[in-house]
Parts: C-alpha cells; structure tokens; sequence
C-alpha cells in the first residue's frame, strides 16, 4: 500500500487522542495504534525477528501504566508519551554524543556522515527506540516500528515524541522494575546478538584509508615489532578500484 493510501485510514487532521492498545508477545508488551483501521494496514514488522508476533494479541489482564497519544497533521502521524518529571531517555539508535539522550533531537535516516560530531542528527544505522528510566529506577521502552524517516524529539522535559509519515504502530516494552528487565524483553522480540568469534574481540586497526597493500603489510609488521596485539586491519574503499569492484584489491585481482 503507497504512503498516501496508508494515510487515510487515519484522519487527515485529528485532535490529540488516546491510541487503543492490544497486549502481544508477553504480559508486559503492548501494540498501540491510531485506529483498528489502521492496525490491519499496517506493514509487516521489519523489527520484530517474527512479524507474527507484533500482529498476534495475547490473553492478558495487564493494561499500559502509559498510553500515548497521537494526531495526524498532513500526513504524518505524531506520537507522544508523557512520563513523570525527572525521567531519563537513553537509546535512540546509532548516534553521536552522550549515553543520555534526554533534551536531543534525532532523525532515523541513514547517512553517510563522514567527520559526524556531537551535533549530528543521523548516522549509519536507524533504530526508532528509546529507554526511559524513571526516576524511582523504573524503566519503559518504547519501538516506533516504523523504516520511513522519523524524527524523535526528547527536548520537551519528560516527553517522548516520534513523528513519522502516517500511520505506524508503536510497541511498549513495561513498565518492568529495571532497565534490564526492559531490554530482556526486548530481546525476545527482535533477538540478541550472535556470540562473537574470539579474534573479533582483540584489537581491530582501523582508519581511513590505506593506499596500497605495501602500506598495509608495513602496518602488521610495525605491530608486530613493537608487540602490539593486532587482530584485524580494515581498509577502507581506497583498496578498490575507480568502479569500486569488489573484485580487485589495490589494482589486482582478488583471490
């Protein structure tokens, strides 16, 4: 379904409203939404490790302790969830800065941002998520699962805003004691990372950029000579040729 045919199961311009809720996956998850209409046309989840699981409900009395609200406004919707004064916000994907992430403003659109700094709004990966830590040490996440460009705005006190194009539904992980409770439950959605092969966690030399495999092989020796651990050198796209061939490695061909 094109992004404007979604839209319209969501009115065009609404007042703030409650979004209506289903529990999923586990006591403690909930699925929101603008509408039941809005529900069924949902994409498949490319978050979840099975989208199934977003779009099954599951027998629970729980209810939300937190409920967002949304509005639509030419055809984005926006989502706000209010917590108590004091929360903390962490999360928000691959970025730049701090751990905390509370009074920034970041965009989930991939970017080639080569010398990025403090202030740069978008990197190479895009994660709509954020962690809430509150401040008795309760802790709520919240997925916006969404793949089209969203803005997550944490610059008003204790608020979470995410505003992407219409319509998307919004995944709460708690409110669980701790915030490893939160990324437990987490894990059970979108899956945990594979166990790392042993050489991968010695010392990676990495930088931009080499300019011919002479250089590389001088490298690894002054390493060695010196008696730094090295386990893995990277090199950047110079080792490629002017059509950036994977097939060749500084001008020759690759084994």
């Amino acid at each position: 379904m094109a992004d404007h045919d979604q839209a319209k199961v969501v009115a065009a311009d609404v007042v703030s409203r409650d979004m209506i809720f289903q529990p999923i996956l586990e006591d403690g998850v909930f699925r929101f939404d603008c509408s039941a209409e809005a529900r069924v046309a949902s994409y498949p989840s490319l978050s979840f490790t099975c989208s199934k699981d977003r779009d099954t409900p599951i027998m629970s009395h729980s209810v939300p302790s937190y409920t967002p609200t949304y509005e639509c406004v030419s055809g984005k919707q926006i989502v706000k969830f209010k917590f108590p004064d004091g929360t903390s916000f962490y999360g928000t994907g691959e970025v730049s800065g701090q751990l905390e992430r509370t009074g920034k403003r970041v965009f989930t659109w991939n970017t080639d941002a080569w010398g990025y700094g403090p202030g740069t709004t978008s990197l190479y990966q895009s994660h709509p998520w954020v962690l809430a830590v509150l401040p008795n040490g309760e802790a709520l996440g919240v997925l916006a699962d969404t793949t089209l460009r969203c803005e997550i705005d944490l610059r008003k006190e204790s608020i979470i805003q995410f505003i992407a194009p219409s319509s998307y539904p919004v995944v709460t992980f708690g409110l669980f004691a701790s915030p490893t409770d939160v990324l437990k439950s987490l894990s059970h959605a979108i899956g945990t990372v594979f166990m790392p092969p042993k050489w991968s966690l010695g010392y990676q030399q990495c930088r931009w950029s080499y300019d011919s495999d002479e250089r590389v092989r001088e490298i690894a020796r002054t390493f060695r000579e010196k008696g730094i651990p090295c386990d893995v050198i990277w090199m950047d796209i110079d080792y490629m040729d002017g059509t950036f061939s994977r097939s060749t490695i500084f001008g020759k061909r690759s084994p």
